[in-house]
């Protein structure tokens, strides 16, 4: 009597790593097509960080370098070296406040245009055509294309702040406001996801507990 014989045929070393490679195109595929939106919103997040951390470090050396007390209540202007105080009741003082703390963020940021304007930079960064004495805007774009904004609010109080990695702050007295977007004009142009706004107040930006 013949006993039945058993065949088995194994895969080779190049078909196992064959099959490997098809599989890891199909599911880089997969992942980049069924997930864009997560892959971008980390690209911006790690982008909102690395400006928010220019910001940051241009603001410590504004206060050691180009204040009158090493706060912000008296800027020193960097090109015409005069003291400008925020509190200063005359508007053209207060302009020319906001003209001065521009200057000393251009002096450590480097800028490629100033200002910005509707042609050239987002909505929520592009300066106003005629700012208002509690509007007060002075904008450029920085080298990598993020676009930046400097407002002074004359009321000290701003209800809402989103910026990277931090919680709202809500009634913070402050000087006024930086807004931020990292990639100029390209969507989503939303707050909290590639627009962002810093609080400033007398001791710098303002971060909440």
């Amino acid at each position: 009597m013949q006993k039945n014989k058993i065949i088995t045929k194994a895969f080779t070393m190049a078909e196992a790593i064959l099959v490997m490679t098809i599989l890891g195109i199909i599911a880089t595929i997969m992942i980049t097509t069924l997930k864009p939106a997560k892959f971008k919103e980390k690209g911006l997040k790690v982008l909102a960080k690395k400006v928010l951390s220019e910001i940051d470090n241009a603001t410590t050396q504004i206060m050691l370098n180009d204040t009158k007390l090493g706060d912000l209540k008296y800027i020193i202007d960097p090109e015409s070296k005069v003291v400008y105080d925020i509190e200063d009741a005359n508007i053209t003082n207060k302009m020319n406040y906001v003209i001065a703390l521009r200057n000393a963020y251009k002096k450590y940021l480097t800028t490629i245009r100033t200002p910005c304007d509707a042609a050239n930079c987002s909505d929520l960064c592009a300066t106003s055509a005629s700012p208002t004495s509690n509007e007060l805007k002075r904008s450029f774009i920085l080298k990598d294309g993020a676009c930046m904004r400097i407002l002074l609010e004359m009321t000290s109080v701003f209800e809402q702040t989103i910026f990277p990695g931090e919680t709202e702050i809500r009634g913070a007295q402050l000087l006024g406001t930086i807004t931020f977007d990292i990639n100029n004009k390209e969507e989503p142009n939303l707050l909290g996801k590639d627009i962002f706004i810093l609080p400033i107040g007398i001791e710098g930006i303002i971060y909440s507990e």
